[in-house]
């Protein structure tokens, strides 16, 4: 799917694609084989630069940002951060290689999967108000929600780990540790992701013959500053995890416990109306058997003893 997008007066607005007459901005989401085809003969493209990120494993890398020659394509692709379902069931993030080609009067960004940050960058009035006049500055712009969207996911996993927490009191099941270990997973692909953007970012940042112009340096650095954020939350909440994934095991395994220990008692308890009942259930002489109210008699002291039972296990903690 192909979108397309100018700078109108209150920020970016789709346009048609057969109309053109001033810069814009190129979103291809999953392009089919006919789209990458368009897009590499419309603008002289290697088409490699558009199936890199048909490969999930692709990696960070940064192309022609040394060039001196006009109307060369610059190629720039960083890794994203996606939520998905593990294949247990369980919400966890992934890792996908995201695109950025700077053409002329043209800027492509290329994704096999929808990219939520880049809603977010539409959608957003203080970024909509870009203009894209100037290109650098506006993939810039997409660099830093890029780096964001890791900040906005590690914040999403906190939140529900403190949801987790709140129930941890009654979890008796693997369910928590699950969920614990995709979000594991989950840091893991952030680190390794923010480690592979990081050269990137330098080569961007270092380009002699692009991004340096005297306001891209502060640019440059709110993304490094960005990534640094990105990279020490998700240290702490890794650490976090570790020591919580053990406390979640005690916890249910001692909640397991508990559990037994009432199922234990309940039965003590049970059992004294069960032996009474066998015992005057014999066909031979008992005392108190042949009085008229030996039943109300028998229930009654049945009941006695269960309550006193009751109340010695619940002295002792047992109930």
């Amino acid at each position: 799917m192909l979108q397309y997008f100018t700078t109108g007066q209150n920020g970016l607005l789709t346009t048609p694609d057969d109309h053109h007459d001033q810069p814009y901005w190129i979103n291809a989401e999953r392009p089919t084989p006919d789209e990458i085809d368009q897009l590499v003969t419309q603008f002289d493209l290697p088409k490699d630069y558009l199936t890199a990120i048909l490969d999930d494993a692709e990696v960070s890398r940064a192309e022609q940002l040394a060039t001196t020659q006009s109307g060369q394509p610059i190629l720039i692709v960083m890794q994203y951060p996606k939520l998905t379902t593990s294949d247990l069931g369980y919400l966890e993030f992934q890792v996908y290689p995201f695109a950025l080609i700077l053409v002329d009067d043209v800027v492509l960004t290329v994704s096999n999967y929808p990219a939520s940050f880049i809603q977010d960058f539409v959608m957003d009035p203080a970024s909509s108000k870009l203009s894209l006049d100037n290109h650098e500055d506006f993939v810039l712009a997409i660099m830093w929600y890029i780096e964001h969207s890791f900040v906005t996911a590690l914040e999403l996993i906190n939140h529900r780990t403190t949801t987790l927490e709140s129930r941890l009191n009654q979890a008796t099941h693997n369910v928590e540790l699950f969920r614990i270990m995709a979000y594991q997973k989950s840091l893991i692909r952030f680190k390794a992701a923010l480690n592979q953007n990081a050269p990137t970012l330098d080569a961007v940042e270092n380009s002699v013959t692009h991004f340096n112009a005297p306001h891209h340096q502060s640019l440059t650095n709110d993304i490094k500053i960005e990534t640094q954020q990105a990279t020490d939350m998700a240290d702490t909440t890794n650490q976090i995890l570790q020591q919580y994934s053990q406390l979640v095991g005690s916890v249910i395994s001692n909640n397991l416990n508990d559990v037994m220990k009432f199922l234990t008692s309940l039965t003590m308890v049970l059992t004294i109306p069960t032996i009474i009942g066998g015992i005057y259930g014999m066909n031979v002489k008992l005392p108190g058997a042949s009085l008229v109210h030996a039943f109300t008699w028998l229930m009654l002291g049945t009941i006695i003893l269960c309550i006193i039972s009751i109340e010695y296990l619940r002295n002792h903690d047992y109930f």
